[in-house]
């Protein structure tokens, strides 16, 4: 399969940029190359030439800078969200064929801006903060893994049971999928992928990441290290997610650790703590050296069921607070967490991460309590 393009928008044009494109590029897994900006003043002869290259296949992908509009020496009239809004109605129309659009910018931008809007959220498939050193390989996995899933989304009329990666979707919650089910309701591929994207990937349930199928089972995974790793590789292997853009996102179904979990024990998962589910764990595959998580400190309880987001380490929601989110929950979602040490220590404050409102007065009331 050929490389992936990426045409790169900003209204810079310094040694940033090109080192942010050279970093893409050495990784090797897709192609990013500079737009020339200052060419297309006009947003409509930008408009013209972006339709133009997608309808002769010249690139597979945008990035593009939040603020074209800054002080940049080839800064524009419009901003990121307006051309984007523009390309999500000629693509919905048939004009041309859909592909992901990617949002870079650096932090303040993107909280003084993109934070705030909170209609622009939908127009892009991922975002990326412009940093020192960003991590151009968990990056470019990303682009790859949607520059391929558009493509496939474009090639094919989208199946349920192929973009979900399962046959038995029929037993999920109907809730989960429900406008995709109903005739009325018209769907086009932007709508696959960012239901995918932002309501599968971006939330608990029904897909987990890593760490919070290793908060589930009870398992240090620093400690544990390869035992780990075999244990998920081998293990629940049947419970990882194989669905639209799992190439570049690495989850597993919460349903399916369960469900494996029962093959292994008639215990319930969710009622014994970490040291029986590993002790189980162990005795029950062979696999010897996984070590149990031990609760954060200001928590006792190792009945762990998700992860503190300041630490990313194993947390009993009983002992956790919610999270603010920018968004409403879904009723198949579950709320994240910080545990109280996260909040008093503030880790996570610089990336957003705080308690919502509703947990304040619990909150403060503990805090006087440990006092």
């Amino acid at each position: 399969m050929s490389k992936a393009k990426y045409l790169y928008i900003d209204d810079e044009n310094d040694s940033s940029i090109q080192s942010i494109i050279n970093g893409f590029n050495d990784v090797n897994l897709i192609e990013v190359e500079y737009f020339p900006l200052s060419k297309f003043k006009e947003f409509s002869n930008l408009r013209n030439e972006l339709i133009k290259g997608r309808k002769d296949n010249y690139y597979g992908g945008i990035i593009i800078d939040l603020r074209l509009d800054g002080d940049g020496p080839d800064r524009v009239d419009f901003n990121a969200t307006s051309i984007t809004q523009e390309l999500r109605s000629i693509t919905a129309r048939g004009d041309i064929k859909a592909f992901p659009i990617i949002l870079c910018s650096t932090e303040p931008k993107i909280r003084e801006t993109y934070d705030v809007d909170k209609s622009s959220h939908d127009l892009f498939d991922y975002k990326f903060e412009k940093s020192i050193t960003p991590n151009f390989p968990k990056f470019s996995e990303k682009l790859a893994a949607l520059a391929n899933g558009y493509n496939e989304l474009n090639s094919n009329t989208p199946s349920l049971k192929k973009i979900f990666g399962r046959e038995d979707i029929d037993l999920f919650d109907p809730r989960i999928a429900e406008r995709f089910l109903d005739a009325e309701s018209k769907t086009v591929v932007y709508d696959f992928a960012h239901f995918v994207v932002k309501n599968l990937f971006h939330n608990t349930n029904p897909l987990l990441k890593e760490r919070v199928v290793a908060a589930r089972l009870g398992i240090d995974i620093e400690a544990s290290g390869e035992n780990w790793n075999k244990l998920l590789g081998e293990v629940f292997k049947g419970a990882k997610y194989a669905g639209l853009f799992s190439d570049g996102w690495h989850r597993w179904w919460a349903d399916s650790i369960i469900s494996i979990f029962k093959t292994l024990s008639d215990k319930k998962l969710s009622f014994i703590n970490a040291n029986e589910r590993v002790k189980l764990l162990e005795d029950k595959t062979g696999i010897k050296g996984l070590i149990a998580a031990k609760p954060l400190p200001k928590c006792i309880s190792t009945e762990f069921w998700t992860i503190c987001e300041g630490y990313k380490k194993p947390l009993d929601p009983l002992e956790g607070f919610k999270i603010f989110s920018s968004h409403e929950l879904k009723p198949w979602q579950e709320n994240k967490y910080l545990s109280l040490e996260a909040i008093i220590e503030r880790i996570g404050i610089e990336k957003g991460l705080r308690p919502h409102s509703s947990e304040l007065k619990r909150i403060d009331t503990l805090k006087k309590k440990l006092k």
